[in-house]
């Protein structure tokens, strides 16, 4: 009727006040449809970059850090399991294999490379990692608390398993200055690790090997036994093996998203 009314008073009036209905029609879908649904989709938008930039930054992070893990992993099983601690000794062609092509300049410098490699892509880890990529606090700390077994199970004094004989240990800023010494910053201003050619040069460096000398009494002329030495070198691999894991379960997260 009120419609009826403007018609047949003021055919005008009755026009504007279609356009005026239309538009608040079109205001109030705007308002409460058409807005949410930009806003859904923005976020969603906003979502996935986010979840493909933290799967990125999973990678970057987490697969160097393995594979160097793997790596320092693989070499204790060496001097452990395999009869590679002969190799530590400045006299292991007496003892090794004659068929076995190991001399103790390369095993040695090869050790400290690995454990030095390692070293830096945690220190690396530590100055530039984006707290972001982790999913809960809960993660966060299981993966910091891996890092700090491995340094604790070179740094910790005493053991907490008993052992007698001759014992060393790497204090975790000892395994800080290794990081940053194995450190090198790239023509793009990235940061990467010293590749093993240019580690064997800087052996006539006295400055350098000076650093790395906590390493070599770590490992050098180590037996098995009540050595406090190779139970340090059990602990250190049995943390690894934790690390090693929680690498591959912050990169099958990365995957999943």
């Amino acid at each position: 009727m009120f419609n009826q009314y403007f018609n047949e008073q003021n055919p005008l009036t009755s026009f504007f006040l279609g356009i005026f209905s239309a538009f608040i029609i079109s205001w109030l879908t705007y308002r409460f449809v058409k807005r949410r649904e930009m806003i859904d989709s923005a976020r969603m938008d906003w979502e996935s970059k986010k979840r493909e930039r933290i799967r990125q930054e999973v990678t970057s992070w987490a697969n160097p850090i393995l594979l160097t893990v793997i790596d320092l992993k693989s070499r204790l099983k060496n001097i452990l399991d395999d009869e590679g601690y002969l190799a530590l000794s400045k006299n292991c062609n007496e003892q090794v294999n004659p068929n076995w092509a190991i001399s103790y300049d390369y095993f040695m410098n090869s050790t400290i490379f690995l454990f030095g490699q390692y070293f830096a892509w945690i220190q690396m880890l530590k100055n530039k990692l984006n707290f972001e990529l982790f999913e809960s606090q809960k993660e966060k700390y299981d993966f910091f608390k891996a890092i700090r077994l491995v340094e604790g199970s070179l740094s910790r004094f005493p053991q907490e398993e008993h052992c007698s004989g001759k014992d060393t240990q790497v204090f975790r800023l000892q395994q800080k200055v290794i990081g940053e010494l194995f450190t090198i910053t790239s023509e793009s201003d990235k940061h990467q690790c010293l590749n093993y050619s240019d580690f064997l040069k800087k052996l006539d460096d006295p400055n350098f090997t000076y650093h790395l000398e906590p390493l070599k009494l770590l490992i050098e002329d180590v037996r098995p036994g009540m050595d406090c030495r190779w139970k340090r070198l059990e602990a250190t691999r049995q943390a690894l093996t934790i690390l090693e894991d929680q690498c591959n379960k912050l990169l099958s997260i990365s995957n999943e998203t």
